[in-house]
């Protein structure tokens, strides 16, 4: 068992370590891409069409994996504005608080999952190809789409499986006082 725990625990890295860099990939040929595409514009008066449709797909790839990345840290995803406010100082509050949050999630992001993997298989079945790149694929961008959130519901419920422990551990603590 805890060699499984141990597995998981390096696939579960390994996933944030991937979405990482191609965060970090993503934002860089975009940035990139955008800069050549203004410099050739405006300083060398030759715009390149198929620079801004990359930058564009490059720049959609980062956002759907920066939210999955979001999702794993934890961060810009909750509001935590009415957990701190309302509950400040409470310690099972926010323990129970965290724990109806994830829960909500889950089921959300559960119920548009379904959907994902349709659009997905049509991206599969009817691939479409870029207007001013012709010979270029984009249904690849419903394919990381569906990846991507996929992802998203995967940090969801590691995020439940460590707050659930942390709330039972809290509750446990608790009786034994």
């Amino acid at each position: 068992m805890r060699h499984l725990k141990k597995a998981l625990i390096r696939i579960l890295k390994t996933i944030q370590l991937v979405e990482s860099v191609c965060c970090f990939v993503g934002l860089s040929v975009s940035t990139l891409l955008v800069t050549a595409q203004v410099f050739n514009r405006y300083w060398l008066h030759f715009e390149i069409m198929w620079f801004s449709d990359l930058a564009l797909y490059s720049y959609l790839m980062f956002m759907f994996i920066a939210a999955t990345l979001a999702t794993w840290q934890e961060s810009h995803v909750a509001v935590d504005f009415f957990r701190d406010s309302l509950l400040k100082g409470n310690e099972r509050a926010c323990a129970i608080y965290r724990v109806c949050t994830i829960i909500a999630s889950i089921v959300i992001a559960s119920t548009f999952l379904p959907v994902t993997f349709q659009i997905m298989e049509k991206a599969l079945q009817y691939p479409e190809y870029g207007a001013l790149v012709p010979w270029f694929n984009t249904s690849w961008i419903r394919i990381i789409l569906t990846v991507s959130y996929s992802l998203v519901v995967l940090h969801l419920l590691v995020s439940a499986r460590r707050d659930i422990s942390d709330l039972i551990m809290f509750y446990r603590s608790r009786s034994r006082r």
